[in-house]
């Protein structure tokens, strides 16, 4: 009788192992995943704002108020504003759909706002502002967007001794009026001239293999204001 007792709590122990190792008997529910947040909707600074007036200005600086929409899942919020004249971005975390923050003047700017939880972020589209001090007749045109190449991209020849290269670009202007572009490309630091002036924003270079090249966009408006874009860099293999 004491023999069977044994056999019968050997084979429970057993039975209760398997269950464990198949998943059986967790009365655990199974974790929902969280969806990725929305992407948010900017609302202030406008974009392509010229003469932005911002609160409590110094000679130097000025608080930019900065306000968003909710983004659905959204647990906080990443706002980035980046310098357009030195390249340099400042990235600020908060959970509200806004922020002020004190900024230089005479200054353009881009900002974006991503939205974040435990499973990612989205980040919202990018728009432009020209903080000033006081104001203008006239603004310099916001420095120009490269978009093809891409900085770092590389181009298959085929075996080719050249190729045909599309180069793109996008402008803008807190004025809206924009004149002309030129288009320096080279293969040492963007300084040689190519395309003196022209109202589109597109160009095609027959360029050669086997180099590396470095491209900018100047852009001028009617009253003669100018900027430089960054410089993108692509290769020819």
């Amino acid at each position: 009788m004491i023999h069977n007792i044994r056999i019968s709590s050997i084979g429970s122990l057993i039975l209760g192992f398997i269950l464990l190792s198949c998943g059986g008997g967790s009365d655990e529910p199974t974790p929902v995943p969280v969806p990725a947040p929305g992407i948010t909707t900017l609302s202030l600074p406008a974009n392509n704002t010229a003469c932005l007036q911002g609160t409590s200005a110094t000679t130097t600086t000025a608080s930019v108020i900065f306000s968003w929409g909710t983004a659905s899942n959204a647990v906080s919020y990443q706002l980035v504003i980046k310098n357009l004249k030195t390249q340099i971005s400042a990235a600020y975390t908060t959970t509200k759909t806004g922020d002020t923050i004190s900024l230089a003047i005479n200054t353009p700017y881009a900002w974006s706002v991503s939205a974040i939880n435990s499973t990612g972020k989205t980040t919202s589209d990018s728009w432009k502002f020209y903080l000033s001090g006081t104001a203008s007749s006239s603004y310099a045109p916001f420095a120009a967007d490269l978009t093809s190449p891409a900085s770092g991209a590389v181009i298959n020849s085929n075996g080719a001794a050249s190729v045909s290269v599309a180069f793109s670009w996008t402008g803008s202007d807190p004025d809206n009026d924009i004149a002309s572009y030129a288009l320096y490309l080279d293969n040492v630091n963007a300084s040689t001239q190519v395309v003196a002036s022209q109202t589109v924003t597109t160009s095609t270079q027959i360029l050669a293999r086997a180099k590396t090249y470095y491209w900018k966009v100047i852009t001028t408006d009617k009253m003669g204001n100018t900027s430089i874009s960054a410089i993108n860099s692509f290769r020819i293999n």
